[in-house]
């Protein structure tokens, strides 16, 4: 049974072996690197299995390691590889099975930590909000509290004021029921006695009638006089 093989271009041969433009033949390489190992690579695994696929060339062909770049170049214009034997396969393919499952699991990790981090960003903002309103209501409390304080502090002024005045009261009762103590009880009477120490008689109205004052010129005989 006829080897496996596939013809290449040299110029990605000698890149993917000595690192020669390898931007450039990085797609020939990549399809020379899968056909080797077998399998469809992504960009991301490509570096593993060309490791894997330059060891297995170097190990068969020992002499290409001494080659430079331009000799490799000038040897042939195209170069034949085959497929890596089974057993190097099913190791190759061992490795990769576990790369993609690393690669998957960081994957799932990083939408995890994309998720996580939407989410602090979220609860940050909600965060920040309520600390911006505990703020603003420990100042409204401080504030509230301030003039609680002072409409307190007036209370009690007033209050002091008020017992000051009533104290004032109390010591002038006391004062004046020593007063009393001393020097009795003082009646003021409603009226005053009658003038000469007699009562007035009658009731208080002028007296009227009686008889007529002799020099009144009514009050005289009119026809006592000769000359009637």
């Amino acid at each position: 049974m006829a080897e496996a093989r596939k013809v290449f271009p040299m110029n990605a041969f000698v890149s993917y072996l000595k690192g020669v433009d390898k931007e450039g033949n990085k797609k020939a390489v990549a399809d020379m690197v899968g056909y080797m190992a077998g399998m469809e690579i992504d960009a991301e695994l490509a570096p593993f299995a060309a490791a894997l696929a330059k060891a297995w060339i170097y190990e068969q062909h020992p002499e290409l390691v001494r080659m430079s770049s331009g000799e490799l170049s000038s040897s042939a214009q195209n170069v034949s590889v085959s497929v890596m034997p089974p057993d190097v396969v099913a190791e190759v393919n061992a490795i990769f099975a576990k790369l993609t499952e690393t690669k998957k699991a960081n994957e799932e990790l990083a939408a995890k930590l994309e998720k996580v981090e939407a989410e602090l960003a979220e609860k940050t903002a909600i965060l920040k909000d309520v600390e911006v309103r505990c703020k603003a209501a420990e100042d409204k409390a401080g504030k509230l509290e301030a003039s609680m304080k002072d409409e307190g502090e007036k209370v009690i002024v007033a209050s002091e004021a008020k017992v000051t005045e009533y104290i004032g009261k109390v010591d002038e009762l006391l004062k004046m029921i020593e007063d009393v103590k001393k020097h009795g009880v003082v009646t003021v009477a409603g009226g005053g006695a009658a003038a000469g120490g007699e009562a007035s008689s009658g009731s208080g109205e002028p007296e009227v009638g009686g008889e007529p004052s002799s020099d009144f010129g009514f009050g005289s005989d009119a026809f006592a006089t000769d000359k009637w």
